[in-house]
């Protein structure tokens, strides 16, 4: 496996929910904060599960972002990924492999903790 090569911290700002036609819920977490290589950082980690599922531990994911740059770029993110409740702790281990709008791909290792409220990890190339 390749060396980190960043991080990112980015603070859980809200939740949204809604509903598919089928009547899965749909839930959005959205995160701002920065990372190596994204100053401003913006983004929305989704997932979708049947209602009966809500409870779940573990799962797949997506996250969607953008980036504004210092020198005034702005870069899109698309990712997808698996998320992992840790044992007994309001805490998730997310894992995104995801292309950025430049080109690059990356792979992203992280953990969710609603007590602090921080999503923080580390950025690899994919």
């Amino acid at each position: 496996m390749a060396d980190a090569t960043g991080a990112f911290e980015a603070k859980h700002t809200a939740n949204t929910y809604s509903r598919t036609a089928e009547g899965d819920l749909v839930i959005n977490a959205h995160f701002e904060g920065a990372g190596t290589g994204f100053d401003a950082l913006f983004g929305t980690l989704s997932l979708t599960q049947k209602l009966s599922e809500a409870g779940a531990t573990s799962g797949t994911c997506t996250w969607t972002g953008q980036s504004f740059q210092k020198d005034g770029a702005t870069l899109g993110a698309l990712a997808d990924g698996t998320w992992e409740q840790l044992p007994g702790e309001n805490k998730w281990k997310v894992v995104f492999n995801g292309e950025i709008s430049n080109g690059d791909r990356i792979r992203t290792e992280g953990v969710i903790d609603l007590a602090a409220p921080l999503y923080t990890g580390s950025i690899f190339p994919a």
